[in-house]
C-alpha cells in the first residue's frame, strides 16, 4: 500500500509538471515501480494513443518495457523502441514524448541527439528515468527534477534493501613482470605508475588524455592482484550466492568459475545460477542494467573505473537487487591508488558514509 502511494504521488506531480513544463525527470530509485509509474503518466496525459520514442542503454530493457506494458495494460502501437547508440536514426523525426530510460548512462553524442530530437517540435516532451541522477547529468541535460524519491527513502519505507558497502583496497603487483613495447621488463605496478606520471605532469596533447586514461583503466580492470584478491574473495563465499561484475568478457572468462556476457556461446551458465544449480556467476557489462537476478547473498564490483555518474548509478543498481535477507552486501574491489580511491569516494558520496567500510 505504501508503494502504491508513493506510486501516485509520483504521477500526480508529473501530471501538475507537464501542465507548465516541457521537459523533466524523475530520481527515483529502482524496485519503486518507475516503469509502472510512467505508464500511469502516459495514460494520464494522453487520451489517445501518442507517438513515443522510448530509448535506453541495453537491450534487455526492452524486454522489460514490453513485459510491463502487458501487465498493466498499456496498447499502445505508436511505441518506438531504440538503443542509445541507434539514436542517429531518429535524429529528424517528430514525436508526441521521448522517455529516455537511464538518461545518465548517455555518451556526450547521444545525449547531443536526443537533445536535437526534444526540439524538433516545439511540442514534443521529454521524460527522463533514473534512480541516480547526478549533479553534472543535471547540468548537462537542462532537464527539471519532477520528482525524487531515494535510496534512503525506500529503505525507511520497508519498499528496499538495507546495504553495506566494502570496500577493499588492493595494492598492484610488483613481482610479475612482462615486456612493454619496447622490450624492457615491468611489472603492473611500473605500468600503472608510468602512465600515472605522465596525466599528473600533462606532457602530452589534450587529445592524447583519453587515451592514456583508458590504458590506466584497463590495468585496473585485468590487475592481477585484483584478480588474486576476487579468487581469496570467492573462497570465502563458497556457499553464497555472488554476482561479480568484471567489466570485461575476457576477465570474467578468467575467474575460473562461470561466466556470462554478449560474447558467450549461450545462456546455459545464467540460467544455471537463476535455478541455483550454481553459486557464482561472473559478468562483463551485460545484467548491469535490465536484468533481474534473484536471491543474491553478496554482489563484488571488480570494475570501478567508471565516471561519477556511471559508478553511482552501477553501486546502487548493486544495492537494489534482491536480497533475501534484506541486507545488500556489496563489496569493490579497487586498487589502492589515488586515482580509483579518489572515483570511488564521488561514486559512493550520495549514499550513507557509515554504512561504506574501506579495509
Amino acid at each position: 500500500m505504501k508503494q502504491l502511494q508513493i506510486q501516485n504521488d509520483i504521477v500526480e506531480k508529473a501530471i501538475n509538471f507537464y501542465k507548465k513544463d516541457r521537459f523533466g525527470y524523475l530520481d527515483v530509485a529502482m524496485r519503486v515501480g518507475k516503469t509502472k509509474i510512467t505508464l500511469e503518466i502516459l495514460k494520464k496525459l494522453y487520451n489517445y494513443s501518442p507517438t513515443i520514442l522510448l530509448c535506453y542503454p541495453d537491450n534487455k530493457i526492452k524486454d522489460g518495457w514490453i513485459d510491463e506494458c502487458k501487465k498493466w495494460g498499456y496498447y499502445n502501437v505508436n511505441i518506438e523502441y531504440v538503443n542509445f547508440s541507434s539514436l542517429h536514426k531518429y535524429v529528424t523525426k517528430i514525436f508526441d514524448i521521448l522517455v529516455i530510460d537511464e538518461f545518465p548512462s548517455c555518451s556526450d553524442r547521444e545525449r547531443d541527439i536526443c537533445h536535437q530530437i526534444m526540439t524538433n517540435d516545439n511540442k514534443t516532451l521529454v521524460l527522463g528515468l533514473s534512480g541516480t541522477v547526478s549533479r553534472e547529468s543535471k547540468g548537462e541535460w537542462g532537464l527539471k527534477e519532477i520528482a525524487k524519491y531515494t535510496t534512503n527513502e525506500g529503505i525507511e519505507d520497508g519498499i528496499l534493501s538495507d546495504y553495506s558497502i566494502t570496500v577493499h583496497l588492493v595494492d598492484l603487483d610488483d613481482k610479475i613482470k612482462t615486456p612493454n613495447k619496447k622490450g624492457k621488463l615491468k611489472s603492473e605496478k611500473d605500468r600503472y605508475s608510468d602512465i600515472s606520471w605522465v596525466i599528473s605532469n600533462k606532457q602530452r596533447l589534450k587529445e592524447d588524455y583519453f587515451h592514456l586514461a583508458l590504458a590506466r583503466n584497463r590495468l585496473s580492470i585485468k590487475s592481477i592482484s585484483k584478480m588474486n584478491y576476487l579468487r581469496f574473495l570467492l573462497s570465502k563465499m563458497k556457499y553464497k550466492r555472488v554476482i561479480i561484475f568484471c567489466g570485461l568478457s575476457e576477465v570474467a572468462d578468467n575467474i575460473g568459475i562461470p561466466s556470462y556476457h554478449s560474447n558467450s556461446k549461450n545462456d546455459q551458465s545464467f540460467r544455471d545460477f537463476q535455478n541455483k544449480t550454481i553459486n557464482h556467476l561472473a559478468l562483463a557489462e551485460i545484467g548491469r542494467t535490465g536484468i533481474t537476478f534473484t536471491e543474491l547473498d553478496s554482489v563484488i564490483m571488480l570494475n570501478t573505473v567508471y565516471n561519477q555518474a556511471t559508478m553511482s548509478q552501477s553501486i546502487n543498481r548493486a544495492i537494489k537487487l534482491d536480497y533475501p535477507n534484506k541486507i545488500a552486501d556489496i563489496h569493490c574491489i579497487i586498487l589502492n591508488e589515488d586515482p580509483e580511491i579518489k572515483k570511488i569516494k564521488e561514486g559512493l558520496g550520495m549514499l550513507d558514509s557509515k554504512k561504506i567500510h574501506y579495509i
